[in-house]
């Protein structure tokens, strides 16, 4: 029995791991690209260029490309970044896009209440189109990698074993957990709620790149306002305003357009077995 056990978790095992691992081959060359940068020739952002040769290499072999060839076909299967058809993409960002929109606004009131703060980066002095450029790649790197690795081939493999439902809420309870390098905090739960945004849409679709897609450009949206916008210290403990109200109402109608964005979406490509 306990053998039987033993055998029966390595694959949960084997997904786990391949998720953290993917996600670190794709983004760890990012962070010592962009350090080297910033002290070498940081009027240039040179570094983004090389990452985005690497991000190139990197996908493609994920997809099959390259050796062994004898893991061809399971690499493409397991990273699942098939085109879509216009409807599919439409409504997999009408349905990705609403959510995100909706668990932004909730983060928004969290945020009032000082549960949450995010502090602004401390990026070096230098021309702003150089650290637009460098915020940009690392949101598609974050994009691509952490898709590629939780929405790619650790739900997949999941998926395969144990069907869909499993497979999402475990991927997106480690995808939570990994930010934890971030800080132990309320943001690790929307975290969680991202990765299982994330998940479903490639569950629906077959496909990653609407989760890419997305990933990318909420990271990006994010990156700037840090950037630009953010506070040296946490704000001062509010209560229900006006703004809060307000941010809860369109959260609310987001998240129920969000659900039939996903429901069309269900009845146009069929759940993925």
């Amino acid at each position: 029995m306990v053998e039987f056990s033993r055998y029966r978790m390595l694959p949960a095992l084997r997904a786990i791991i391949a998720g953290p691992v993917i996600t670190a081959a794709g983004s760890l060359p990012w962070s010592i690209l962009v350090v080297l940068n910033i002290k070498y020739g940081k009027s240039l952002p040179w570094a983004s260029v090389l990452m985005a040769v690497y991000l190139a290499i990197f996908l493609r072999y994920l997809n099959g490309w390259g050796p062994p060839r004898s893991t061809s076909a399971t690499r493409k299967t397991l990273l699942r970044a098939r085109g879509l058809s216009t409807s599919a993409w439409r409504w997999a960002l009408a349905a990705g896009g609403s959510a995100n929109a909706a668990l932004a606004a909730v983060f928004i009131v969290v945020s009032r209440f000082g549960w949450i703060h995010r502090s602004r980066a401390a990026i070096p002095p230098t021309s702003p189109w150089t650290v637009a450029v460098w915020l940009l790649t690392g949101a598609a790197v974050a994009g691509i990698a952490e898709e590629c690795g939780f929405r790619g081939y650790m739900q997949k493999m999941l998926e395969e074993r144990y069907g869909a439902t499993v497979a999402i809420a475990v991927t997106s309870a480690v995808f939570g957990a990994i930010h934890l390098s971030h800080g132990f905090s309320v943001a690790i739960l929307f975290d969680v709620a991202w990765g299982a945004v994330y998940g479903a849409l490639a569950y629906f679709t077959g496909s990653i790149l609407p989760s890419i897609v997305l990933h990318a450009s909420l990271d990006a949206l994010e990156f700037f306002l840090l950037w630009r916008f953010a506070a040296p210290s946490p704000p001062p403990l509010v209560k229900l305003d006006s703004p809060a109200w307000f941010a809860m109402a369109m959260g609310t109608v987001l998240a129920v357009f969000a659900f039939w964005s996903f429901h069309s979406l269900y009845h146009l490509r069929g759940p993925k077995s």
